[in-house]
């Protein structure tokens, strides 16, 4: 088959609705791979949060050092999402999650062997960098290899996998604390292991083709028909694209800025999903990141209890992480965030009210609120900036979003021991409930519903 170069974008564009409603046999396959890579990251991520007071008990840092170290993956994950967002468009989203898989695990046994907090906090902030880019990818990859209205599900059980992440990191803590294991030990094993849930993944992802939209957008046509009939096992491409490739220049990220924001419904649901990745990383990293180092500090209760309670806080969010995309079809991403939003506001100023009172009840019931709030609130985000770029710039749209739910972690995660220490807990929780205030009016005021579009709505 031949074809002008003058039809070449009406064919790419008819090309791309196919895939929006085409589902492979693979397909839901290839969405867990992706997002379980978030079940691993956030394990490492989170993990911090349970180890800080070991690491705290060995060497007595500054509240500036004990933040650094936490935070160093979020900046890390900064330059890994902006790098990564813009290398998936040009080399790949194959080489792209499996590179970061690899990274990941390596930099994960390296955290275990760190001699100090200073080596500790320079290695997660190398391991932050395939995290972001993986994300990003993870993301760019979903949209691009499962159907419309499935695709969007698939995406917002990200927050799931985070949340089963978390409970994955207090368990193996609470284990080690009840086999009385030294401190010493306790954070560097925590640290490593999640490197071997790492490799296995990797050794799953190995099987998944390069998506076929990728390499259509690049004008690859033979490669894009083999990948097809390798992802769909149908060869409909043949009948449909030229036998030969073509040069297609790609955009660069000011032709994106600017070609998101020329269309009112792509530029309003944007800008509510940079709000929104904005607020509910900075209400997780202000508030329930350092829960579990409050309640140690505060000290209404022993360690064990308190790890009980953050299981059972933590299994109420994973409840809230999984039910919440079953609900997407009928609340749409608008009424999933402004639920979310409200429930999070009201959860932190009652848990802000148990911490004045030194009420144990009261803080675990608004973290239990606050975080099945949390859960609903940050689904949505980055998959609305996914779902409204065009492919041919997707990766890097999802790597300003990932962009945006790191900066704010690393200013949160890094400025908050000391605001903590200064204000008091109860002051500074309270203030972290203005945040989720004003992204709840911005999911009523912004964000149009963008449930079930596809490209060619999106076109009009």
């Amino acid at each position: 088959m031949s074809t002008s170069t003058r039809n070449i974008d009406e064919l790419i564009s008819s090309v791309k609705n196919i895939f929006d409603n085409k589902e492979s046999p693979s397909a839901t396959k290839a969405g867990w791979l992706m997002i379980t890579a978030l079940l691993i990251e956030s394990w490492d991520i989170y993990s911090m949060a349970f180890i800080i007071y070991a690491l705290n008990d060995i060497y007595h840092p500054s509240s500036w050092l004990l933040g650094l170290t936490a935070a160093g993956t979020q900046l890390g994950a900064v330059i890994g999402a902006l790098m990564g967002g813009w290398l998936t468009d040009k080399i790949g989203r194959r080489t792209i999650f499996l590179g970061s898989m690899i990274l990941f695990a390596i930099c994960a046994i390296l955290q275990g062997m760190a001699p100090d907090m200073y080596w500790l906090a320079a290695i997660r902030f190398f391991a932050g960098i395939p995290v972001g880019a993986d994300v990003a990818n993870g993301f760019t990859y979903i949209m691009e290899v499962m159907p419309k209205k499935k695709r969007e599900v698939m995406a917002n059980r990200w927050q799931f996998m985070f949340a089963l992440g978390i409970i994955a990191a207090i368990l193996l803590v609470t284990i080690l604390q009840l086999a009385n294991v030294d401190n010493s030990l306790i954070w560097r094993i925590v640290l490593a292991v999640p490197a071997i849930p790492a490799f296995g993944l990797l050794m799953m992802r190995k099987e998944l083709p390069e998506t076929p939209t990728w390499l259509v957008e690049r004008g690859r046509f033979i490669e894009a028909k083999v990948a097809s009939k390798t992802f769909y096992k149908d060869d409909f491409l043949d009948a449909l694209l030229p036998d030969e490739n073509v040069h297609i220049e790609q955009p660069k990220v000011n032709q994106v800025l600017k070609d998101v924001f020329k269309n009112k419904f792509s530029k309003k649901t944007t800008i509510f999903g940079w709000i929104s990745c904005a607020v509910q990383s900075f209400e997780n990293y202000a508030f329930s990141f350092y829960l579990p180092f409050i309640l140690v500090t505060i000290g209404i209760s022993g360690q064990i209890q308190n790890n009980l309670a953050l299981i059972f806080i933590n299994c109420i969010a994973a409840t809230s992480a999984f039910v919440g995309p079953l609900l997407l079809p009928k609340l749409g991403h608008k009424g999933i965030s402004q639920w979310g939003f409200l429930m999070v506001t009201i959860g932190i100023l009652i848990a802000a009210y148990g911490f004045y009172d030194q009420n144990f009840i009261f803080i675990t019931f608004g973290a239990a609120l606050m975080l099945w709030g949390h859960y609903w609130d940050s689904e949505s985000g980055m998959t609305v900036i996914s779902l409204v770029a065009k492919p041919e710039y997707r990766g890097i749209a999802s790597g300003i979003g990932y962009t945006i739910v790191k900066v704010t972690a690393f200013v949160t995660t890094l400025v908050f021991p000391p605001l903590f220490k200064t204000l008091g807990v109860p002051v500074a929780a309270a203030i972290v409930s203005i945040g989720p205030f004003l992204a709840f009016l911005a999911a009523t005021f912004i964000l149009p519903e963008v449930f079930g579009h596809e490209e060619s709505n999106k076109q009009k």
